[in-house]
């Protein structure tokens, strides 16, 4: 779940709210809050879909903008040179590469959005699909 919200709210406990009303268990991938001005928090959700829908719906209810994001990366193969740099900064084996073909795997279904991979990228074949925000 990806959400941003305006600075009117980056003082509400949202992680805390999320977990306490609706039983969810969260693990806060990447966070950026910058108190009265703006924030966006990326979070790793479980819990049941009843669960998740109430907690969005909960989210939007407060003005912030919320979304389910399958996927946080993209890989051009065109560009990418199978090099597995960003492999050694990926410990979740998103990405991964092993003989005999030593061609870059990526299993989206295991991406947690760390964006970790796309710096270390030399070819720049690697985007994000969620922006940094510009404070």
């Amino acid at each position: 779940m990806y959400m941003t919200f305006p600075s009117t709210l980056t003082n509400t406990p949202v992680t805390y709210e999320l977990i306490k009303r609706f039983d969810l268990k969260l693990n806060i991938l990447k966070a950026n809050i910058d108190f009265n001005l703006m924030g966006s928090l990326l979070y790793d959700i479980e819990g049941p879909s009843k669960s998740i829908a109430d907690a969005m719906e909960y989210l939007q209810n407060l003005g912030l903008n919320v979304d389910l994001i399958p996927s946080v990366i993209t890989i051009d193969e065109n560009r990418c040179t199978d090099c597995g740099l960003c492999t050694s900064v990926c410990g979740i084996k998103a990405l991964t590469i092993a003989a005999p073909d030593w061609k870059l795997s990526f299993d989206p279904a295991k991406c947690v959005g760390c964006n970790h991979c796309i710096p270390v990228c030399p070819s720049r074949a690697i985007s994000g699909l969620v922006p940094e925000p510009v404070l």
